[in-house]
């Protein structure tokens, strides 16, 4: 990508451009040192984001090819997260940075920012630029991350202490800690990216006996099961997500997959 000529980067960003939900005209492109490419496409008034800060963003996100992989908006929940500490792919950890409280950005986000060489699950192939149409919601002072602990804790005594550690924090000090499912459920994804599947599945065990009604909770779930060979259980977990969310594209796919070996 870093080579490619800006004609041949407009001719790969315009399938994208045709197929996300918003369509920008007039619209100027900026560019980051880093290679991020956002569009602002309307400014809101509040307060600005800020590193250490825990951020609400809305997004959608799409391939080059105009396919949608996620959108918080159908789910009715904002993805939380503290900014600049690692918890997002680099792109948005840069991107929403330069948003205010209200602004909607698209960022278009390179491969070495995104999810690089190895991809992310099942819906987002290696070496792709990602599409987000993103909109800040707020920005408050952030809470303890269970998610930070837990790590911690898998790299000195093992997911079964870290989830012990988190059974007792959530019966002593919940509203001390972050216990919103995307923070286990993005830490689950940074171990699959790297192929500990144990502790991702370890990780999204506990999330599915704390918000058993999500259907994206059991979805990653059957993501991390099928990445580690146990099919059957892969398939229950998609079979439930599907329960619970009839239009889950991506626990339908990973369906037909399992149907297909």
């Amino acid at each position: 990508m870093k080579n490619l000529s800006l004609m041949i980067l407009a001719f790969l960003f315009i399938p994208a451009l045709l197929f996300c939900q918003e369509k920008i005209t007039g619209k100027d492109t900026l560019t980051t040192a880093s290679g991020l490419k956002y569009i602002v496409i309307e400014k809101g008034n509040g307060v600005k984001a800020e590193a250490g800060k825990q951020v609400s963003v809305n997004y959608a996100g799409y391939l080059l090819n105009g396919k949608e992989f996620d959108n918080s908006y159908k789910r009715g929940k904002p993805i939380k997260f503290i900014l600049g500490t690692g918890q997002v792919i680099k792109g948005w950890d840069e991107g929403i940075a330069l948003m205010n409280v209200g602004d909607k950005f698209r960022l278009i986000i390179p491969s070495q920012l995104g999810y690089g060489e190895k991809g992310g699950g099942n819906v987002i192939p290696p070496n792709s630029t990602l599409i987000f149409d993103t909109q800040l919601m707020d920005v408050s002072a952030p809470k303890l991350s269970i998610a930070d602990t837990l790590l911690l804790t898998i790299f000195e005594k093992g997911i079964d202490s870290a989830a012990a550690q988190y059974h007792e924090l959530y019966k002593n000090k919940k509203n001390d800690y972050d216990f919103d499912e995307d923070q286990l459920s993005a830490l689950a994804y940074r171990f699959m990216n790297n192929g500990m599947f144990q502790n991702a599945i370890g990780l999204l065990k506990l999330n599915a006996e704390t918000y058993p009604e999500s259907f994206n909770v059991m979805d990653g779930l059957g993501e991390a099961y099928m990445m580690n060979g146990d099919k059957e259980l892969a398939r229950q977990c998609f079979e439930k997500a599907l329960k619970l969310n009839p239009q889950d594209n991506n626990a339908g796919e990973a369906l037909k997959k399992l149907d297909e070996k």
